[in-house]
């Protein structure tokens, strides 16, 4: 559905243009063009551009589904204005395939020579598949902030670098992709006419956002650096482009994809204790085991005592015999450890592992590195809520008449600590002195 309108009903059609998709004004007749666009679908996870059939991979991050791969669409006989506009890095067809596209801003817009830009509208297509549109710097800033409040005082840059693809550095933490936006370093295409640079080394990504007459928005990664940071950029460079659409305006079918959590470095160290070999990981400053201990001692017991389950999610231990199997130069964690562990994890899905746990909306994340299995417990010679809880024992010296446990459940949002009477047998981690 296309219309046009005079210059005088720009300020009219504004709110709708920022629903619909884009509102541009024409420098030759002052006229107004809205593009009517679908919600963008999303199936199994996936974006399909029917313009080319191309696939896409989507995470929601905040508000705003991102698509997880950079821009491959090269049509220039059906989108004229991507002609001798878009390329592939070091015009090899296979880095296309790797990193996506490189586009000029006036490409990543899909502006003519004489198109100018809506002054009332802030949303735009460009070059973007119906339904989705070229981020705005506000959008990159969601991303941003969205990402630091969630990623555990981590840097941007850590958190959204694919895992693959960039060259090591001193200077910057190892990337994790922890929220699936997978950002490559696809480099960038100069606008001399002829060389590219940094791909390895660093990603750059066009926003709708213009500056001057030569120069537009964009973000940029560096191996180097745990940032993400915006600039701006002569506009016939060829940077990256990544789409987006509104979470309240998508036709979404089937679940995202999560796999990418499976693949997050935890960096996991090990250590070895009476025969057994345990995984250790470093969170919040503090390091902790990563495996319920499975040392036997006199009061602990493998739940309903068949030795499979020690193997999978440790013993129980009464909480006297708990203050005994810590190894040298480890101890039961105290309730500051926890507290800054909660925190520190934010929510209960975060530490939860990612199998083995039952009931509705119990898929656990384990974020963090953390792998909170859900062992159960004993209580009075019963063995009670395997697969549904985690309990484990903290120390808090003599300010409590009970002891108390971490307890993560398979339906509350946070961990809550709560008092148990010692004779209990629940899971032990411990942490480093």
């Amino acid at each position: 559905m296309n219309f046009s309108c005079g210059f005088n009903q720009c300020s009219l059609l504004t709110l709708s243009a920022l629903l619909l998709g884009i509102c541009g004004c024409s420098e030759d007749d002052g006229s107004v063009v809205a593009h009517y666009q679908k919600p963008s679908e999303i199936k199994d996870g996936k974006l399909i551009d029917s313009r080319d059939d191309n696939e896409y991979g989507v995470a929601l991050i905040g508000n705003l589904y991102w698509m997880t791969d950079n821009l491959r669409y090269a049509d220039s006989s059906s989108t004229s204005n991507l002609k001798g506009n878009s390329w592939c890095y070091n015009n090899d067809p296979k880095e296309c395939q790797k990193h996506g596209r490189l586009y000029s801003w006036n490409a990543a817009m899909d502006l003519g020579e004489k198109d100018k830009l809506d002054p009332y509208s802030s949303t735009y297509q460009g070059i973007c598949p119906e339904g989705w549109h070229l981020p705005s710097s506000n959008d990159w800033s969601a991303l941003e902030s969205y990402v630091d409040a969630n990623n555990g005082n981590e840097g941007v840059g850590t958190s959204v670098k694919s895992i693959e693809g960039w060259d090591e550095s001193e200077s910057a933490e190892t990337p994790k992709n922890r929220f699936g936006f997978n950002a490559t370093a696809s480099g960038r295409r100069n606008n001399d006419g002829s060389t590219f640079m940094s791909t390895g080394q660093q990603g750059f990504f066009w926003t709708s956002n213009v500056r001057d007459e030569g120069t537009a928005y964009g973000w940029n990664l560096r191996h180097d650096i745990d940032l993400l940071q915006q600039g701006y950029y002569y506009k016939d460079h060829g940077l990256s482009v990544r789409c987006v659409a509104p979470k309240n305006y998508s036709d979404v079918s089937g679940s995202l994809d999560s796999s990418y959590i499976d693949k997050i470095p935890h960096g996991y160290g090990s250590l070895e204790y009476k025969g057994e070999t345990y995984r250790t990981v470093k969170i919040a400053g503090i390091e902790w085991m990563a495996d319920n201990m499975n040392y036997e001692v006199k009061d602990s017991h493998c739940y309903n005592d068949q030795l499979d389950n020690c193997k999978e999610y440790g013993r129980l231990y009464t909480f006297e015999s708990a203050k005994s199997v810590c190894p040298d130069g480890w101890r039961l964690p105290s309730n500051g450890d926890y507290m800054d562990l909660i925190n520190y994890a934010n929510t209960s899905t975060n530490l939860r592992s990612r199998s083995g746990w039952t009931g509705k909306n119990s898929a656990g994340l384990n974020f963090w590195g953390f792998d909170a299995k859900p062992a159960g417990g004993k209580e009075n010679g019963d063995f009670f809520d395997l697969k549904t809880s985690a309990y484990f024992w903290m120390d808090a010296g003599s300010s409590v008449s009970d002891p108390l446990v971490m307890w993560i459940n398979n339906y509350e949002n946070k961990p809550v600590v709560v008092n148990r009477d010692g004779k209990n047998e629940f899971s032990v981690r411990c942490v480093k002195k």
